[in-house]
């Protein structure tokens, strides 16, 4: 049997995770309406009114990053892995048991924000299907998606201090230092 895999993917700015749907629908039940219990759900978080939006003027980013502000979750339906990697990002392949696996998950579903009747805080739906949910957590520059995502690759394991990686780039140093090289994307 394979081990599970699940995926960091970067940007110039941005960092996402993407890891089998089943194991946050098994956390998280409402989130199947959403994702597909076998594919893959491309996961990461933002600014409530800038990550996602259709219109992301400067003083909305500044705004993000300068003063605390409400925080989303992006989650976007895949059918396979690759198909959330394009070839102007880095992607890291980090195989691990399943049972560091299920603490990923659960960081993941901690953070959405769940209404008094039990559902998921529904925001938004870009063009390309993926969609935004209210998160728990403020946002801030302190506190953005690469440090959101650090926290969870911790929780795979990998010795990383969140605190420490504000910037994508810093979280793909910690990665590398773990001994993660980028993978190649085709």
């Amino acid at each position: 049997m394979a081990r599970p895999v699940f995926y960091l993917v970067c940007n110039k700015l941005h960092t996402f995770l993407i890891l089998p749907a089943c194991t946050l629908i098994d956390k998280l039940p409402q989130l199947e309406c959403y994702l597909s219990t076998d594919g893959f759900a491309k996961v990461a978080w933002g600014d409530y009114h800038y990550y996602g939006a259709k219109s992301q003027p400067w003083w909305l980013a500044a705004k993000a990053l300068l003063t605390p502000t409400a925080s989303v979750l992006s989650v976007q339906s895949l059918t396979t892995a690759d198909m959330g990697i394009n070839s102007s990002e880095t992607a890291y392949s980090i195989p691990i048991n399943s049972s560091l696996l299920s603490p990923v998950a659960q960081f993941i579903c901690n953070s959405f924000e769940i209404t008094v009747e039990e559902q998921l805080n529904w925001v938004r739906q870009n063009p390309c299907g993926t969609h935004f949910f209210k998160s728990q957590g403020t946002y801030l520059m302190c506190n953005t998606c690469n440090h959101w995502t650090s926290y969870a690759l911790r929780e795979a394991g990998i010795t990383i201090k969140p605190w420490f990686n504000m910037t994508s780039m810093q979280v793909q140093r910690s990665m590398i230092k773990n001994g993660y090289p980028p993978i190649a994307i085709e």
